[in-house]
């Protein structure tokens, strides 16, 4: 069995970044269709569940060769009578079987020229080797929608945050004008208590934007490491 893998670590959004281990699997598996035919597949491993894998499989097949996926069953998509330039000049049909396991999901991708036909290391075996790449090309598509899904949430929180902070100063200069104001007309009790509020607000905005620094700063932290994530996605080949 041929098995090739990466490891690193994937980063998860709810709703900021904490870090935990993944592998990238591209693997062979005998896996079984919707009618119980035995077939081998090129099966990727991923940490995501299975109604997101179903949805970047989707994306992957209308984006790269314009086609629409049927289903079949609840964990069954098919490309049906499609041509895959890289793998055949024979039209396919291409399923992906998708498969809960405790880390994730497993995708198994067959191949099949014929009602009968299909990519295996006796039968076509050439494009079947070929289609690794295909599957692997799914993998990197899958992380990068995953990855960069991740990066404008955070870029979106650090936008935010920034506005936040933009927003306490513009309320601490206001606030501070008024005190001054108040004191050039003569310093009352009635005065001093409001000047008194408005210096309260003046350090609560002030102890907001500290903790939106600090905010901010672990979201750069994170937007780092992510973008790191992204680029090591390249390396899976």
């Amino acid at each position: 069995m041929a098995t090739r893998s990466i490891t690193f670590c994937y980063l998860l959004f709810l709703p900021l970044v904490t870090a935990s281990a993944q592998q990238l699997i591209v693997e062979e598996r005998t896996i079984e269709n919707e009618e119980s035919t035995q077939l081998q597949s090129w099966t990727a491993r991923v940490d995501q569940d299975m109604g997101y894998c179903m949805d970047t499989y989707t994306k992957f097949v209308k984006e790269l060769f314009n086609t629409k996926v049927d289903k079949r069953g609840k964990t069954i998509l098919v490309a049906e009578k499609t041509v895959f330039p890289e793998l055949s000049k024979l039209r396919l049909d291409q399923r992906a079987i998708f498969v809960t396991e405790s880390s994730g999901t497993a995708i198994s991708f067959t191949f099949s020229p014929g009602y009968d036909i299909h990519f295996g290391s006796e039968t076509f075996s050439t494009e079947f080797k070929k289609a690794e790449n295909f599957v692997k090309g799914y993998v990197r598509y899958h992380y990068k929608t995953f990855y960069n899904e991740g990066i404008k949430s955070i870029q979106d929180q650090i936008k935010s945050k920034h506005n936040d902070i933009e927003t306490n100063v513009k309320r601490s200069d206001r606030n501070a004008k008024t005190i001054a104001d108040n004191k050039s007309n003569g310093e009352t009790d009635k005065i001093k208590a409001r000047n008194d509020k408005l210096q309260r607000e003046i350090e609560s905005y002030k102890a907001d934007t500290e903790n939106k620094g600090k905010e901010i700063a672990a979201l750069e932290e994170d937007l780092t490491k992510l973008k790191t994530k992204l680029s090591n996605v390249e390396e899976f080949k």
